[in-house]
């Protein structure tokens, strides 16, 4: 439904045209024609896969364009959804946090500015910029220094009890929202492409936390938003990483949702679908999960039954919106803390006091430097944390690898939701889990992770054979599993059936040689055939055609008890890009494989050191066959 002003802005979309001189006649001609039908352009996006234009214009002009030649659709600039109803909690001390070496690495948060004089940010800002119309890069909302605090710090609550604040990292803050809830008359997709090349190529930035929903736009099958497609195309273009809140659901939503006897968690499975851009395939998406259940009004009043969760800990969050995305694929594929709410049993109200997650308070004062808050917003910096902690153990970390290591180490049993049986509708709600932190950064003779990043050519096989150690399979009944991730960035466009354009995947497969894969594999070479090869599925929790849907994918392995075989267990990584891929997608595409071994259960667990020693030996006949 148009706007019933005067006149109001619309984002008119053009049909795409690869070919860089039709699309500037195709612009040139629209211009023409508004000046003719005397309304105002704004601002426009114009790249070979999207051409955006943003106009303002009357209802009578509205309904002349609509009916333009070159015209594909029209529709209201998106609102966002900002979540910042921040509380204020104070501390007595203020830990001055540690100093970082000049050479540390640089992440960026886009959101709506940074407090720069903030105790717990100053020392760790490296650089502050707006790409609004008024230059103005402080945080007058609170949002992005929230977001910021968490992303810096991770779990400040756990740094508060320490007095231990330790960065990684330097943060960059691209201020890309308005302070008020106005209509920009510049392009969203505009400001954040100039953000991302700027801190690309000044500080070679390559993580973006990007915690910004459109609160009017949840995806609802059939083509993206013009800023997802913009995401997912520079992430395939420099290589880079956005992190993205999957979105909320707002209290009006859940009321509605429970004032229908809908009940929690299974109202989520209703119309909750993730909100653009959390569509982005090449991203990383972030839901939320409880870790609380008791709110500041049920620990005023113990004794009253009146108030209760509507989630218990370490479940779903009731706002926290699911998947999945575009063509089926998983997401969000990751989830973090990101609070709970309350409902008073008389009166129906909802309430989130003490139940969410503590950040960073922009509006301090004295000892108010904390906030506190619940959604999305602040679980996905959380993963933005982790990512670059990761990058700064070593700059030389590609991007897909990131993003491999970090699925590689969700485990779904982490989180529980109850009354949900359907394992689909649970990957839905948590993709691949919660991430173990201690599995991500604390080495053991129990866990071995190895990974390889590589390049490959489409209709390409790569083949890898997984040094399992014979102790794997011996000993009684116990938990031991295998875990392999792989992840890379495609082109994608709009326009196609298939959104992304590359098509790379990965099998688990038990067999008794290499050439034996290899000859098996060789001989698929169409996507019809390689799909009928069948993958090692026993305790698998996730099927190869599900995880294959998306660029980041993952399945789990349990063994508790295998039996002895001379077989061995193999990953194929198969590129079989789409037909029109071979036209917006690289000769060769980078990929990364993460494969996790863990036997945790062990007696005396030596994996570590068994899997070295035959790694060391493949080399080593290696080198004396040459």
């Amino acid at each position: 439904m148009i706007p019933q002003s005067k006149d109001f802005i619309l984002d008119v979309e053009l049909w795409p045209q690869e070919n860089n001189n039709i699309r500037t006649t195709m612009i040139e001609a629209f211009r023409n024609f508004s000046e003719n039908e005397n309304f105002n352009i704004l601002d426009f996006v114009n790249n070979s896969y999207i051409i955006l234009i943003r106009i303002r214009c009357s209802k009578k002009q509205y309904e002349k364009i609509l009916n333009y030649r070159d015209v594909r659709t029209v529709d209201l600039p998106p609102r966002y959804s900002l979540d910042y109803s921040l509380l204020e909690t104070s501390i007595s001390e203020i830990p001055n946090p540690d100093s970082l070496k000049k050479d540390a690495p640089s992440i960026a948060v886009l959101d709506s500015g940074i407090s720069t004089n903030h105790p717990l940010l100053r020392t760790s800002i490296g650089d502050t910029r707006s790409y609004n119309e008024d230059g103005n890069s402080n945080d007058e909302t609170g949002h992005g220094t929230a977001v910021s605090g968490i992303a810096l710090y991770g779990d400040i609550e756990d740094s508060i009890k320490s007095k231990k604040f330790i960065p990684y990292f330097y943060i960059l803050s691209g201020k890309v929202l308005e302070d008020k809830q106005s209509m920009s008359e510049t392009f969203l997709e505009n400001k954040i492409e100039k953000a991302v090349k700027e801190f690309y190529g000044e500080y070679n930035c390559k993580i973006f936390n990007f915690s910004i929903a459109f609160i009017d736009k949840p995806y609802q099958g059939g083509k993206v938003s013009s800023l997802t497609l913009t995401l997912d195309n520079l992430s395939h273009e420099l290589g880079v990483l956005f992190i993205i809140s999957a979105g909320n659901l707002s209290l009006n939503d859940i009321r509605s949702k429970l004032d229908a006897k809908r009940k929690y968690p299974n109202y989520l499975l209703e119309n909750s679908n993730i909100l653009e851009p959390a569509n982005s395939i090449n991203s990383l998406t972030v839901g939320s999960y409880t870790k609380y259940d008791m709110g500041k009004v049920a620990k005023s009043y113990p004794k009253d039954p009146t108030y209760k969760p509507l989630a218990p800990v370490n479940s779903i969050s009731p706002f926290s919106r699911i998947g999945f995305g575009i063509g089926g694929g998983i997401k969000p594929e990751l989830i973090a803390h990101g609070g709970n709410l309350s409902i008073d049993l008389r009166s129906k109200n909802l309430n989130k006091n003490e139940l969410g997650v503590i950040s960073l308070n922009s509006k301090f004062v004295g000892n108010n430097v904390f906030s506190e808050d619940i959604g999305t917003s602040f679980s996905a910096p959380y993963i933005t944390h982790l990512a670059g902690r990761i990058l700064s153990n070593s700059k030389g970390y590609s991007i897909t690898f990131i993003k491999a290591l970090l699925i590689a180490s969700a485990d779904s049993s982490l989180v529980k939701i109850h009354n949900i049986t359907d394992k689909n509708d649970l990957v839905k709600m948590k993709g691949y889990g919660k991430v173990d932190e201690d599995f991500l950064f604390k080495s053991g003779e129990e866990s071995v992770i190895l990974f390889s990043s590589d390049k490959i050519q489409n209709n390409k096989n790569h083949f890898y054979e997984i040094p399992i150690p014979e102790s794997f399979f011996d000993g009684k009944k116990r938990k031991r599993q295998i875990t392999v991730s792989l992840s890379y960035n495609s082109s994608a466009r709009n326009t196609r059936i298939s959104y992304r354009a590359s098509r790379i995947s990965f099998r688990f497969v038990k067999s008794t040689s290499l050439e034996e894969v290899t000859k098996m594999f060789n001989k698929a070479t169409t996507a019809d055939e390689y799909e009928n090869i069948k993958e090692y599925s026993s305790n698998r929790n996730i099927s190869s055609k599900l995880r294959s849907k998306g660029t980041n994918q993952s399945s789990t392995w349990q063994f508790q008890q295998p039996k002895k075989s001379r077989d061995k267990f193999f990953v194929i990584v198969t590129r079989n890009d789409f037909p029109w891929g071979d036209k917006v997608g690289k000769e060769e595409e980078e990929y990364s494989l993460v494969i996790s071994i863990q036997d945790k259960e062990a007696i005396e667990p030596k994996l570590y050191t068994q899997i070295k020693e035959k790694l060391d030996q493949k080399i080593k006949t290696s080198q004396i066959k040459n």
